[in-house]
């Protein structure tokens, strides 16, 4: 295949809305996903999409007011540019998806139906199938998308994994560095039957999602490995906020599904085993506080012993018999398969990684530290979510700068990358290969790598990298890490290979920031950081370039 315009990794809302755009603007694009299309973490989110339109202004909203929570949300590490530009530009995207065919929920008076959720001042989260908006909007989305591909406007690949990134060192991109710059000219990819093959396009677009699987309890779909994230790090780009991991508080143990927060938004409670409510003592916005804030509540709950639920049958009540079934009928159904009925009796929960405020760092047109390489969507840190995400805050935030990422995508491949300026306010620190001298240290005295099994990185997130943290549980965790080995072949060994990359970058940056903020909750350091000059600082890690996976494809340009 020649070489493409702009090749999208991943089939999650950021790369089919990213897919759509640039085939209607005449862009040769190809839509590459490990899985079928529907396969992402998007088709799976139950809450909504926010955003402010003329009702919720009448009712007294505002774009501002969504900004103000969302830095709230964020703990003000947050980047205030790019939280004013997805807020303001929310409603625009809302009509560009209802113009594609997505068909939100109305109310009585046919206005779209607004509903409350964790730390939102007012009624602004969109909602679609009740409970089953990431459903809706990705089927809206795949169906534009297969019309486009229909007209000889899109290529798609499914079942295609991308394994790497490909690099041309080119000397003409900065002329005044020292060395050729390292430029993302297209990817490697794994096909279903194990064949390989390489696929040229003058600009990579990531949207692979998150790596929730990282973790033993989680709210995402196996193919949250954290692809995008791992591949754009091994290439050389810079990482940034990869200590912030969001706990949803109410996945249903045991069982394993999630219970939206939109349910806790209609006025369920959570409670002890004592049948008592514990989230009036913690916060005063109670079981409607900032999700790292119930989070712990809950961890702490269960810490000492104890057992927490998930109480709506006060919902049903007031709302009459029905209700709940009616709001969310995904939901009900799913819980009712585990043997769950939630207008009847309360529902046991636990916290679970739900969502990555961390990824490749990028500016507010998707570029990142790597010419030719744009990230959308979970895999990309925009600076938007600051330490903790704002709820419905992740499908705006992926629909906003994936468009902006195909309207300004620049002519020339070689065009400058994003720059560490005042405004982003990240500090890199440039790290060798995490585990590469310990390698070398147990091969010296004898001791061999061991085979990385799933199973026990999970284990070891859970316990280390999960709702608290301590130094000596990262120290200890990063000193397992490194006696890790993954031996690549297939997809699953690929993704296991992903997941530890970015275990060590993870606990790495945790270490790293003694202090606690948003959902980096640290015991030993449980302290707020201080701002220098006005503003929290921002971490960001990338691989030195002596260090960077010989794997990658590489050739210099004449």
């Amino acid at each position: 295949m020649k070489s493409a315009d702009l090749l999208i990794v991943g089939s999650g809302v950021a790369g089919l809305y990213a897919a759509l755009t640039a085939a209607v603007r005449g862009l040769e694009v190809v839509l590459l996903t490990k899985d079928e299309l529907a396969d992402s973490n998007s088709w799976y989110a139950q809450g909504g999409l926010s955003a402010v339109g003329p009702a919720g202004v009448a009712a007294g909203d505002s774009i501002a007011s969504h900004v103000a929570d969302t830095l709230t949300a964020g703990a003000h590490l947050n980047d205030a540019h790019a939280v004013a530009l997805m807020c303001s530009s929310a409603w625009g995207h809302v009509q560009r998806l209802v113009d594609a065919g997505a068909l939100f929920d109305t109310n009585a008076e046919g206005q779209l139906a607004r509903g409350l959720e964790a730390a939102h001042a007012h009624p602004r989260i969109l909602h679609a199938g009740g409970d089953a908006t990431g459903k809706h909007l990705a089927s809206a989305l795949i169906a534009a998308c297969r019309a486009q591909e229909a007209a000889g406007r899109l290529i798609i690949r499914e079942h295609a994994f991308v394994t790497e990134l490909l690099t041309e060192h080119h000397p003409y991109a900065n002329p005044a560095a020292e060395s050729p710059a390292t430029v993302v000219a297209g990817v490697r990819v794994l096909g279903a039957g194990g064949t390989i093959e390489e696929l040229e396009s003058r600009a990579v677009l990531l949207a692979t999602g998150g790596l929730g699987r990282l973790f033993a309890a989680t709210t995402n779909p196996h193919g949250a490995t954290g692809d995008g994230a791992a591949l754009a790090y091994r290439a050389g780009a810079v990482l940034a906020d990869t200590e912030f991991i969001q706990f949803h508080p109410t996945l249903v143990s045991p069982g394993g599904f999630m219970v939206s927060e939109a349910v806790r938004g209609e006025g369920a409670t959570l409670i002890n085993e004592r049948g008592e409510r514990f989230m009036q003592a913690i916060h005063p916005d109670a079981e409607l506080a900032p999700r790292d804030v119930v989070a712990r509540a809950i961890h702490a709950v269960r810490a000492k012993g104890g057992t927490v639920r998930l109480d709506a049958r006060g919902v049903e009540a007031r709302h009459g018999a029905g209700f709940l079934a009616r709001r969310f009928p995904s939901i009900t159904t799913e819980l009712g398969k585990l043997g769950y009925d939630l207008a009847s009796e309360p529902v046991p929960v636990t916290p679970a990684a739900h969502y990555w405020m961390g990824g490749v760092l990028t500016n507010d047109t998707g570029a990142s530290t790597l010419p030719g390489l744009f990230a959308a969507g979970e895999s990309a840190c925009t600076g938007v979510h600051g330490a903790n995400r704002l709820a419905s805050n992740s499908l705006l935030e992926a629909l906003v700068f994936a468009w902006r990422c195909v309207v300004n995508l620049p002519a020339d491949s070689m065009a400058a990358p994003m720059t560490n300026n005042a405004r982003v306010n990240v500090n890199v620190t440039r790290l060798s290969a995490a585990g590469d001298a310990d390698d070398v240290a147990s091969r010296a005295r004898g001791e061999a790598l061991r085979e990385l099994e799933l199973p026990a990185l999970q284990e070891l997130a859970q316990a280390h990298l999960g709702v608290e943290r301590t130094a000596q549980g990262l120290r200890a965790a990063l000193a397992q890490l490194d006696s890790w080995h993954v031996t690549t072949g297939d997809r699953a060994s690929h993704e296991r290979a992903n997941l530890l990359t970015l275990a060590k970058v993870i606990a790495e940056a945790a270490l790293g920031r003694e202090n606690s903020l948003g959902a980096h909750y640290r015991v030993d350091a449980a302290g707020s950081p201080q701002p220098v000059n006005g503003q929290l600082l921002r971490y960001g890690r990338v691989l030195d370039p002596a260090t960077i996976t010989s794997n990658l494809r590489t050739k210099t340009l004449v």
